[in-house]
């Protein structure tokens, strides 16, 4: 079992904002508000990578398919703990799914996501290029509602 470390600033800030979404779809406002706030604390001043391209996802991908899923699959069976599971089991599937994008993009290059746009789930993570989001999601079954739009930074 991997070891503990300390968690970076942009570690905790993404954890504080996802836990800040998990109360917001549980109509926990004030926790939701202290989590953003949290998160936006642990953000400030973080240091994007040097590196943000696409090809950089791929090997971070392979590596949760390989060996990240498989690990996290043994523990929680161990634990029998079921909402792991099935979290892992989400996850698993949209890792796949962006494996098969990340392919796409590969041999389409910049044609891919020409005169379209991206969704993600904000449950599961699932990433679709389309038009517009679909009605519910094919992974978790969220509604089109709990789709974002990714838009591109300034370069």
């Amino acid at each position: 079992m991997e070891t503990l470390h300390e968690m970076s600033r942009s570690e905790l800030g993404a954890l504080c904002s996802n836990l800040a979404k998990a109360c917001a779809k549980q109509l926990r406002k004030k926790e939701e508000l202290l989590f953003t706030q949290l998160a936006e604390f642990y953000l400030v001043g973080v240091i994007p990578p040097e590196s943000q391209q696409m090809q950089d996802l791929m090997p971070l991908v392979m590596k949760d398919l390989s060996a990240g899923y498989p690990k996290g699959k043994e523990q929680a069976t161990l634990e029998g703990d079921r909402g792991a599971l099935r979290a892992l089991v989400w996850g698993e599937k949209v890792s796949k799914l962006l494996k098969s994008l990340l392919d796409r993009q590969e041999k389409m290059k910049d044609e891919l996501l020409q005169d379209t746009k991206v969704f993600v789930c904000e449950i599961c993570g699932f990433v679709t290029v389309s038009d517009a989001p679909p009605e519910i999601c094919p992974i978790c079954k969220a509604p089109r509602s709990r789709f974002s739009q990714v838009v591109r930074e300034a370069q």
